[in-house]
């Protein structure tokens, strides 16, 4: 048998012992950290080679002069919008503020009022008088123009259509608009850099179709109305569905008024105009209220005038703003 003999000294041979020692725990301590952090940077080896990095296959290679993508909430995904918005109330024009700024380019489709101008039920009303900002009031048509401007100088797109099939059950969403006002190809001026934005909007049907990624529906509230004769003529000229929001108007200050229902609000509404009007007639269309008991406790004292089942289909408006 062969022997070997090592001519290195005692001395040399426990430096190199430790020196394996330390080369094993380093290494051991490296693949712990790999194991714990998939993406923890590897220091380079003791022969001063970096080892390759681990290629992904879900991470696409992005050259180092190439520019960074841009944001996927900024650029539109092969037409399909990032946000679309129905509706052009306080809320849908809210809406329509923050995500123009925020450079979602949101579209938002007005839909209709009465008289075709849109702006929900605040281009129904005169002076509001409780919004911040405006001490002296301002009108609600103003304050919504206001809100509509804002929106279309953040970029927001605009129209004015009613929305007539939404599908949310697959991504990305589908909205269909009615054929009002509807071109193929629509250019509009981005105020904000001073360049052009083109909308191209598909055609099914004759109807406007949209594709998004994100919707968000603020349709509001309509008031319920009585559909007399002439009502349309006296609607915000002697006849509201807010009596918060007109009772201290001086239309309606100090005149003897008529709440029409019998359930709570009709009955809150009636105990509100009790601060400004002379009287309140409160007409029930039932033999009975509706209200809950405790309503009916509250204002079992005050100075109202009830009048249980009329019937409202014979009932018209003069132009003395009186209930005939």
């Amino acid at each position: 048998m062969a022997a070997v003999v090592s001519a290195t000294p005692p001395s040399a041979a426990r430096s190199h012992r430790r020196f394996l020692l330390h080369r094993r725990r380093s290494s051991a301590c490296a693949a712990a950290a790999a194991v714990a952090f998939p993406f923890f940077p590897r220091l380079p080896s003791s022969a001063g080679r970096r080892p390759a990095p681990p290629v992904f296959a879900s991470a696409p290679a992005v050259s180092a002069e190439a520019p960074a993508p841009a944001s996927a909430a900024a650029v539109p995904y092969k037409g399909v919008e990032n946000l679309v918005i129905v509706g052009s109330g306080p809320a849908g024009y809210t809406a329509a503020i923050y995500a123009a700024r925020a450079n979602l380019k949101p579209i938002v489709f007005e839909g209709y009022q009465i008289g075709g101008v849109p702006g929900g039920q605040l281009m129904t009303t005169t002076d509001v008088e409780n919004f911040p900002g405006f001490p002296d009031g301002i009108s609600g048509p103003d304050l919504m123009d206001r809100m509509r401007q804002q929106a279309e100088r953040w970029g927001a797109v605009l129209f004015q259509e009613d929305v007539e099939f939404v599908d949310v059950r697959n991504s990305p969403f589908t909205i269909r608009s009615s054929e009002r006002q509807i071109t193929d190809l629509l250019m509009r001026k981005a105020k904000r850099n001073g360049g052009k934005r083109k909308v191209v909007m598909k055609r099914n049907g004759g109807k406007r179709k949209v594709k998004c990624h994100s919707l968000i529906i603020a349709t509001g509230a309509t008031a319920k109305r009585l559909r007399l004769p002439r009502e349309d003529e006296f609607w915000s000229r002697g006849i509201s569905a807010c009596a918060i929001c007109d009772g201290a108007s001086p239309l309606f200050k100090g005149q003897v008024l008529a709440v029409v229902g019998g359930g709570d609000t009709a009955t809150e509404e009636a105990l509100y105009l009790t601060k400004y009007a002379r009287h309140v007639h409160l007409l029930v269309r039932r033999n009975h209220l509706r209200a809950s008991k405790a309503m009916q406790d509250r204002y079992i004292n005050l100075p109202f005038y009830m009048v249980l089942a009329i019937s409202m289909q014979s009932a018209s408006f003069s132009f003395s703003n009186e209930l005939h």
